[in-house]
């Protein structure tokens, strides 16, 4: 069953919990200070912290590390595209993340490393933002990630955004990539993992519902195409479910 979480928990919820132990010395500059920097180990981003990082999508911490690391890809030529979280905001759902995913390409990727400046390297499939200390996680559209559809081509899905600078993938890609996701953490952790980008699905049909037909639904990869269908319909039946309330209520 689709359906949508709601109110104060979807705001806050946490993109991803394994990332909620930051090392200090990538600590973002807003929550830096000495004592940490005489302390070892990791602490825990406040609820507070982390939506002061999220801000207003254009003007956020986060976004200007997708800019930064989109001038980085321009100078080297390196095809990408932004997805998960920060995607998932600027179609209209209104939630929290801590880092950047980005979508390339292995070898393309490989041939940048390793990585000094604004953007570090930080291992063969991650880098930090220096200023910030935001983390960048890559993701290789060319691997096996043995999920019900094979990550999309960043080349062919990805858009540029003229207002917020950067590239980012397109809305009916991801919501097939955000469903393949589900059905892979469904298959391998269960519905309480899961639930996270099953909510994510319904939201962004749902806000973005004018865009969104059975027959454009009909045009996606088989895998997820009866899953992205359900989630529409139960979309469709809470827009009209909340015309027939106001409606009820009255001006």
């Amino acid at each position: 069953m689709w359906r949508g979480a709601g109110g104060v928990r979807q705001i806050l919820h946490r993109e991803r919990v394994q990332s909620l132990a930051w090392p200090r010395s990538y600590l973002p500059v807003p929550w830096y200070n000495q004592e940490d920097a005489q302390n070892e180990g990791c602490r825990e981003m406040t609820a507070a912290e982390i939506l002061q990082l999220n801000g207003d999508m254009r003007d956020s911490p986060l976004m200007e590390v997708v800019r930064r690391f989109h001038a980085l890809c321009s100078s080297r030529e390196l095809p990408y595209c932004v997805i998960g979280g920060m995607a998932v905001i600027r179609n209209g759902y209104a939630r929290t993340t801590m880092d950047v995913d980005i979508l390339t390409f292995k070898k393309d990727w490989g041939m940048l490393l390793p990585l000094q400046g604004e953007i570090s390297s930080n291992g063969p499939e991650s880098c930090v933002d220096i200023k910030t200390g935001v983390t960048i996680d890559i993701l290789f559209a060319d691997a096996d990630w043995q999920m019900p559809m094979g990550m999309p081509d960043p080349r062919k899905v990805g858009e540029y955004d003229q207002e917020l600078g950067a590239c980012f993938i397109g809305l009916h890609a991801l919501v097939q990539l955000k469903t393949a996701v589900y059905l892979s953490k469904l298959r391998e952790q269960g519905e309480d993992v899961a639930s996270k980008d099953r909510s994510d699905v319904y939201e962004l049909i749902s806000r973005n519902l004018a865009k969104f037909s059975k027959e454009v639904i009909q045009t996606y990869d088989p895998a997820v195409k009866k899953h992205c269908v359900m989630a529409f319909e139960t979309a469709v039946r809470a827009s009209k479910s909340k015309k027939r309330v106001r409606r009820d209520i009255g001006p």
